[in-house]
């Protein structure tokens, strides 16, 4: 027959036997969503029939579908029917036992009601059958909570043990949520850039900065990168489970055994306050705002106006009845004051306050000497989170005084060290570490009122490493380590 004449059952013929015509029961597979019907999702999986899945499996808690024509899902072969392939993406409701052990064999997802806590983890109800989650295995890495909370909820499993007829039934939360999680971090991998603005959830505070998930991955906002206010503390500015916008600073994805590093920053996400401030009305000349002395110097009070956005009301200014000696005799750090806008120089960044009412109406704000330039100019770097070049100053057993560039002395504890606490040997030590009038690179640790704590900067690093959410590692499919329910606790980290 020419090929004109080749009729279309013979074309479709061709094309089905070019298909994939066998799929093993429990096998994997991953197909194209073709239809969506009331109850059945249709997918397209390169056999001769197409796949039908139940389309509760693909709705979500508030029971929205999650996929749409033309997604590609992953699902496992439970059998055939009438309509097509049976694909399923987790086995649940009535099951019978064969079903548990296929889903064993296969790796297949299980519904489990969790029933009660008991010696090492907890009992879960698996359609007639009683399995056993380790404690360590309810939830993924490093997250903690308390034992009842999961009581009465419906989770998903992976079965790592299935024998004695179903009598011993061992079970995995973690193990899933690894494999989702990997599952995510190559899918950010792919798509995070530096420089993107993107949104996460606060998951964890330090000293030195808060963690942030991404969505499967954790990246860390220092402290000096959360807000543009001074001496700003962790827990003032975010708390865990807060959503926050993050800028990407640098993303280091790790390999060869180094774990990934991402640095984030929220104030770079709200943007430079000093970039929009010349537009708004509430920095003209005259306009009386709140205010917060920040920091008192001989010569006047630096006042934050808001977040990164600080004042100075020269010594000049601040008597309204008498002349006075010094700032601090009447003002305090932290007291909230009225000020009035004297001047502003939005291109050297800086503006003259005075505090309630002009001294002297239609004055010229007071000119600081060259020495109290320089100082206004040093005084913002003291900030939590910035690294400064020291000078050591002196040393003592329980740590290093280090002068920093404005003026201020700083305290390098032995707890932030290399060393340990060991009387007249660690006195030595410093010296030989950290030489009289030598420099000292050193992070500032914390700033309360005159008393600044630094550290060094690898302490922090390590601090950080070690306070970091491990690495996920998604074991083979054929990794049968979990044993049975007899050898569990002598197999398993039950932490």
């Amino acid at each position: 027959m020419s090929e004109a004449g080749i009729d279309l059952k013979d074309l479709m013929e061709r094309g089905l036997d070019s298909l994939t015509t066998t799929i093993r029961t429990g096998a994997k597979v991953k197909g194209v969503v073709t239809m969506i019907g009331k109850d059945t999702v249709f997918v397209d999986v390169g056999a001769r029939m197409d796949g039908v899945i139940d389309r509760k499996d693909l709705e979500d808690a508030k029971g929205e579908l999650k996929v749409n024509v033309g997604d590609t899902v992953e699902a496992f072969c439970m059998g055939w029917s009438d309509e097509g392939i049976k694909l399923t993406i987790k086995i649940s409701g009535d099951m019978v036992d064969s079903s548990i052990e296929q889903a064993f064999k296969s790796r297949i997802p299980v519904e489990g009601k969790v029933t009660g806590v008991r010696k090492g983890g907890y009992s879960v109800q698996v359609s007639n059958v009683e399995g056993f989650c380790p404690l360590s295995q309810i939830d993924g890495r490093g997250v903690k909570r308390e034992s009842e909370e999961y009581v009465g909820q419906v989770l998903t499993f992976l079965v790592t043990d299935y024998s004695e007829d179903g009598r011993n039934l061992v079970l995995s939360r973690r193990r899933l949520l690894d494999q989702e999680a990997e599952k995510e971090r190559g899918r950010l991998m792919d798509s995070l850039r530096e420089g993107d603005i993107v949104t996460g959830t606060v998951t964890k505070l330090m000293d030195f900065g808060a963690f942030v998930d991404l969505g499967g991955v954790e990246g860390l906002v220092h402290v000096s990168q959360l807000s543009y206010g001074r001496n700003v503390k962790v827990e003032d500015c975010v708390k865990v489970g807060d959503e926050v916008e993050v800028k990407i600073l640098s993303l280091d994805w790790g390999g060869e055994g180094r774990r990934e590093k991402i640095s984030l920053s929220i104030k770079a996400a709200l943007g430079d306050p000093w970039e929009r401030i010349p537009h708004e009305l509430g920095y003209a000349v005259g306009i009386k705002r709140k205010g917060r002395v920040s920091k008192l110097m001989d010569f006047g009070a630096f006042i934050e106006i808001e977040p990164g956005v600080e004042g100075l009301a020269h010594i000049s200014q601040l008597g309204q009845t008498e002349r006075i000696d010094k700032p601090s005799d009447i003002l305090t750090e932290g007291q909230e004051v009225e000020v009035t806008m004297l001047a502003v120089d939005f291109d050297r960044r800086r503006i003259s306050l005075c505090i309630g009412d002009p001294i002297v109406k239609d004055e010229a704000p007071a000119q600081l000497t060259a020495e109290e330039e320089h100082q206004a100019e040093v005084v913002a770097k003291v900030n939590a989170g910035e690294i400064l070049e020291g000078k050591v100053e002196r040393i003592q057993p329980f740590g290093v005084f280090v002068l920093l560039p404005n003026g201020q002395t700083g305290l390098l504890h032995i707890s932030q060290t290399p060393f340990s606490r060991q009387g007249a040997t660690v006195t030595r030590a410093f010296y030989r570490a950290y030489p009289l009038n030598s420099n000292i690179q050193v992070v500032v640790r914390e700033v309360a009122g005159d008393r600044i704590s630094l550290t060094l900067p690898e302490t922090l690093e390590q601090e950080r490493e070690a306070n970091r959410t491990e690495t996920i590692h998604v074991k083979d499919d054929n990794d049968s380590s979990f044993g049975s329910l007899g050898d569990l606790f002598s197999g398993l980290d039950l932490k």
